[in-house]
């Protein structure tokens, strides 16, 4: 049986209460029971010191999991495996390569793991779990690994490479998700749903043989996306009759725009600090800290 269960948006660019951190960055927290997941650092230690001031187990982090090597999502790593040394950690190995944007006009950034993540990670290496398949945490709990592209609309969006001369493009092969199977539907929560967010819905639906979503929290990286993949991504969760959508971080205020008018008051606001409670029966959201 699933236990209720709290899942935190530590830090992100908007929040519910100036007494928190903002930054580019994205960070949750899912407390199962006494079982506490990490999913993201951000990209510094805001994830932390929002997670001690709302009260959070910063300290019971068991498992923490990347959804991909860029800085923004990793930048924390040593604040977390500070602050919780005997924790797992679950990324797909080519989130350790290089990485870079190449924006026209514009100088090259080196967007990868930062130095000091590596060295907080490279230490442990021999306990790093290697997400290279779908992988479960717990019985409810998973971590798809790499998500297959089935729906060409859903391209990464974005000028990644793997070179700082732009030769050779970033696939970003180390996109992954997490999802959290309950008895009324999947909740899937997004790094930055660099594999789409539809080819992750249906992956996450093959994993677990549920075809009920229950919500879907995180980045849908829109910002930049196309009439036609916004068209695409409407009609698809309009299809799969996702009860409620959060987005947030590279979502991109005119692709929410769009999924508000189309799904109504199922999309729904999120920042850092907003606390969500989930149990088999309800999903409840706060705008405000508990």
């Amino acid at each position: 049986m699933l236990k209720p269960f709290r899942l935190t948006l530590l830090v992100d660019h908007q929040a519910v209460s100036p007494a928190l951190a903002t930054e580019h960055g994205l960070s949750f927290l899912l407390e199962l029971g006494e079982r506490v997941i990490l999913f993201d650092t951000g990209a510094s230690d805001a994830f932390l010191r929002n997670g001690d001031h709302l009260g959070l187990p910063m300290d019971r982090v068991a498992h923490v999991v990347l959804s991909h090597g860029h800085w923004d999502h990793t930048g924390g790593i040593q604040a977390a495996l500070g602050r919780a040394p005997e924790a797992k950690v679950y990324l797909h190995p080519r989130a350790l390569g290089p990485k870079f944007s190449k924006h026209p006009e514009r100088p090259v950034r080196e967007i990868g793991f930062p130095k000091a993540s590596w060295s907080a990670v490279c230490p442990l290496v021999h306990r790093v779990n290697w997400t290279t398949a779908p992988l479960r945490l717990f019985r409810e709990v998973g971590i798809t690994g790499p998500i297959p592209r089935r729906h060409a609309v859903e391209e990464v969006s974005g000028p990644f490479f793997q070179d700082a001369e732009g030769r050779h493009s970033d696939p970003l092969v180390d996109d992954q998700a997490l999802w959290i199977q309950t008895p009324t539907g999947l909740v899937v929560v997004l790094g930055c749903a660099h594999a789409g967010v539809v080819n992750t819905l249906e992956y996450v639906q093959r994993i677990t043989g549920e075809t009920r979503i229950r919500a879907i929290l995180g980045g849908l990286h829109l910002v930049n996306a196309s009439e036609e993949r916004l068209s695409f991504t409407v009609e698809a969760l309009q299809g799969l009759e996702v009860e409620a959508l959060f987005p947030c971080h590279c979502s991109g205020e005119s692709g929410v725009a769009v999924l508000r008018k189309h799904l109504g008051d199922r999309v729904r606001p999120l920042a850092s600090g907003g606390q969500f409670l989930l149990d088999p029966f309800e999903l409840s959201s706060n705008r405000e800290p508990l």
